[in-house]
C-alpha cells in the first residue's frame, strides 16, 4: 500500500486569450507605390489609379514619335539637301589655255602663241593643211597641166574653180613661165542615222481563228510620234589643191575648209533659152554646133549621127540630157563622145570618150 496521502488533481488553467497584433504597414520601396490593401477599399483605389496610368502609357510612343519626326526635318534631311541645292554656285577664276609652246617647221622650232585668263577657252587646232614642193622639173606649166588633168579624172572629180569656190569654165594658160590654179571638190556629208522600226506581228495563220466577233476590239490608232529633237546641220566642207608653178618647180597645197563648190551663173546672152529642154531640142542643139565647138574632127556635122539617150543624168546637181555622137562617115558608128546638155540650156559639158572626163564646154 502506498504510504500518505492521495494528491488531488490539479483543476486545468485557464488559458488566456492570445491578444491580436494590428496587421504590420509594409514599408514602401523605391519606385513602388503603396501596399496593397486588405480590405475592398484597397482594391478599388488600386483599380482607379491603373485607369490614371494608362493614358499616360499610351502618349510615350505618340511623344517619342513627334520628337524622332522633329530631328528628322529639323537636322537630318537639311543636311543631306545641302549639296543639291541648286542656288549654291561656286566661283571659279578662270585660268590662261593650254596651248602648244613651240610650233614645229622642219627642223625649227617656232614659238607658240600665248594668250591670256581672259581668252580661257581657246583651242589650238592642227590645221590638216599639206605642202609638197617638187623641184628639177623641165617644163613646171607643163608638169602642172597634166595634174590638173589628173585630178579632172579622179573618182570624185576636182574643178578648176575661183577663190569664191564657183566653177571655172575657162583652163589656165600652162604655157605661161608662172602661174597659179586651185581646183577643189565637195565633201560628202554623213548619212543620217536611221532607226529601225519595230517589225509588225505577223498574221495569224490560216485556219486559226484570231477570236471570236464579240470579244474583237476595235483597232486602236497608232500613238502620235514625238517631235524629234532639232539636230545641228553638218557643215558643207571642201577639199582645196592649189597649184603654182614657176620655172623649175611646183608648189602644190593641199587642205580643208569650209564651202561648197558652185555651178557658174547662168549666160544671160546665149543658149536656147529658158525654156525647159526636150531631148529633141539637146539633139538640135549638137547638131546645129560645128565640130571645132564640140572637140571633133571634120568641117561639118553631117559625118556624124546625133543620138539622144532617155532619161536625165545629174552633173554638179544639175539636171542634164545626155546625147552620144557616132561617127557614120564609113560606115563603122564608131563612138566619137558624149554631151551632156542641162534641162535649162546653160550648160553644156562633153565626157571624154577614152578619160570618162567630164569637160566643161560651155
Amino acid at each position: 500500500m502506498p504510504i500518505g496521502k492521495a494528491k488531488a488533481p490539479k483543476a486545468p488553467k485557464e488559458k488566456k486569450p492570445k491578444k491580436e497584433k494590428p496587421p504590420k504597414e509594409k514599408k514602401l520601396k523605391k519606385g513602388k507605390g503603396e501596399p496593397e490593401q486588405v480590405d475592398g477599399t484597397g482594391q478599388e483605389q488600386q483599380e482607379q489609379e491603373k485607369k490614371k496610368k494608362l493614358p499616360i502609357l499610351m502618349l510615350i510612343p505618340v511623344v517619342v514619335i513627334i520628337a524622332a519626326a522633329v530631328i528628322i526635318f529639323v537636322f537630318v534631311l537639311p543636311g543631306r539637301n545641302a549639296d543639291k541645292d541648286p542656288d549654291a554656285t561656286v566661283s571659279v577664276e578662270p585660268e590662261p589655255p593650254v596651248l602648244p609652246t613651240e610650233l614645229p617647221v622642219g627642223d625649227i622650232m617656232v614659238p607658240g602663241m600665248v594668250l591670256e585668263a581672259d581668252e580661257f577657252a581657246a583651242q589650238a587646232v592642227l590645221a590638216k593643211t599639206i605642202t609638197y614642193t617638187y623641184t628639177d622639173l623641165v617644163d613646171a606649166g607643163k608638169a602642172a597641166e597634166t595634174y590638173v588633168k589628173q585630178l579632172k579624172t579622179a573618182d570624185p572629180r576636182y574643178y578648176v574653180v575661183d577663190e569664191e569656190l564657183v566653177r571655172q569654165r575657162e583652163q589656165p594658160d600652162f604655157a605661161t613661165a608662172e602661174g597659179m590654179v586651185l581646183m577643189a571638190r565637195n565633201l560628202p556629208k554623213p548619212e543620217p542615222e536611221v532607226t529601225e522600226s519595230a517589225a509588225p506581228e505577223s498574221a495569224a495563220p490560216e485556219g486559226e481563228e484570231s477570236g471570236q466577233p464579240e470579244s474583237s476590239e476595235a483597232p486602236q490608232s497608232p500613238p502620235p510620234e514625238e517631235s524629234a529633237e532639232p539636230v545641228d546641220e553638218t557643215p558643207d566642207m571642201v577639199i582645196t589643191v592649189r597649184i603654182t608653178w614657176s620655172p623649175g618647180q611646183c608648189v602644190v597645197t593641199a587642205d580643208e575648209m569650209l564651202g561648197k563648190v558652185t555651178a557658174p551663173p547662168p549666160d544671160s546672152t546665149g543658149g536656147v533659152g529658158q525654156r525647159p529642154v526636150s531631148q529633141q531640142g539637146a539633139q538640135d542643139r549638137i547638131s546645129s554646133m560645128t565640130p571645132a565647138e564640140l572637140g571633133l574632127p571634120g568641117e561639118s556635122m553631117d559625118q556624124y549621127v546625133v543620138f539622144p539617150i532617155d532619161g536625165v543624168e545629174m552633173v554638179d546637181d544639175v539636171a542634164c540630157i545626155r546625147v552620144n555622137v557616132f561617127d557614120g562617115s564609113d560606115g563603122s558608128n564608131r563612138f566619137m563622145g558624149g554631151y551632156l546638155v542641162s534641162t535649162d540650156g546653160q550648160h553644156l559639158y562633153r565626157q571624154d570618150p577614152s578619160t570618162d572626163e567630164i569637160i566643161i564646154l560651155k
